[in-house]
């Protein structure tokens, strides 16, 4: 069926290899090689550059991935007709580092159960990559941080949540303001090649507060536990569901009018769209409970 056939296509476009694609349809290698290859045969187009060891799109290739992908969103709506129960297929989720110590284990939690053929398969990282990784068709949808500016046109962003900027400092330190308190102790860094290490630096320089940090940590976790042991003070995302905001070694105090807000970004195209349809239900229904 040459539905099938584009499902093995955008396989290997995802996965990068003739092997990680069969794995992803379910078929085996030898399978799919016959798949891609008659792909080729039938639209009269020259879609993979072959090497030994290598199976890549050509220029084509990469042409035909957005037209594949309609064509199988299409034919999964028509699927979907008259039917209102659980989704069923593979998802492929980017989601932020610090989403996991927060309301991601809920939002598995309450998908799974009400959706048990749904199988999910989840990559950790930070915004600016997972993005990418979207926007290139390599994961079909990624829970991040919005970007603040140049964000492909390409893409679209369903908002789900705010998380507050807060000031952490040892539980003992007395707070009067901002810049006191800044200077008051050496300065922790969030990691200024994220998008929340930007915003955070944007926040300080736009209140005229430049400060040298002693360090600069890349993990939210990190962070707090360098806080909490009395060395230093720092700026971070008050994590939606987290528990170290109850910390009695921490002192925490929100940062008004500061916030980052946390999306879904999706291609505005893709097969899988129903399935990114139900992660955004399920947020909605979890997201009012989970506040901080």
């Amino acid at each position: 069926m040459f539905i099938r056939t584009l499902r093995a296509f955008l396989a290997l476009h995802r996965a990068g290899t003739v092997v990680a694609a069969a794995e992803d349809v379910h078929l085996s290698q030898a399978a799919v090689s016959v798949q891609l290859k008659n792909l080729e045969t039938e639209l009269g187009l020259s879609l993979f550059a072959r090497t030994k060891r290598s199976l890549c799109l050509t220029p084509t290739g990469r042409q035909l991935v957005p037209l594949a992908e309609q064509m199988v969103s299409i034919y999964e709506q028509m699927k979907r007709l008259d039917k209102d129960g659980p989704v069923a297929g593979l998802l492929s989720l980017g989601v932020i580092n610090s989403a996991w110590t927060g309301v991601l284990p809920r939002l598995l939690k309450k998908i799974t159960a009400g959706h048990p053929n749904l199988e999910i398969k989840v990559t950790a990282g930070i915004s600016g990559d997972l993005v990418a990784k979207v926007d290139a068709g390599i994961v079909d949808a990624a829970i991040v941080t919005q970007p603040p500016r140049h964000f492909s046109t390409h893409l679209v962003a369903h908002h789900l949540y705010a998380e507050p900027f807060v000031l952490i400092a040892p539980a003992q330190m007395e707070f009067s303001d901002l810049a006191t308190s800044m200077g008051a102790a050496p300065y922790v860094a969030f990691d200024r090649s994220a998008w929340a290490g930007q915003l955070i630096d944007e926040y300080l320089g736009a209140r005229g507060l430049r400060v040298r940090p002693a360090m600069e940590v890349n993990s939210l976790d990190a962070i707090i536990a360098v806080v909490s042991h009395g060395l230093g003070v720092s700026i971070v995302p008050l994590i939606l569901g987290a528990n170290w905001h109850t910390s009695p070694a921490l002192r925490i105090v929100r940062l008004s009018g500061f916030d980052r807000p946390v999306s879904l970004i999706e291609r505005r195209q893709h097969l899988r769209s129903a399935l990114t349809a139900t992660v955004l239900a399920s947020f909605e229904e979890i997201t009012a409970v989970a506040a901080p």
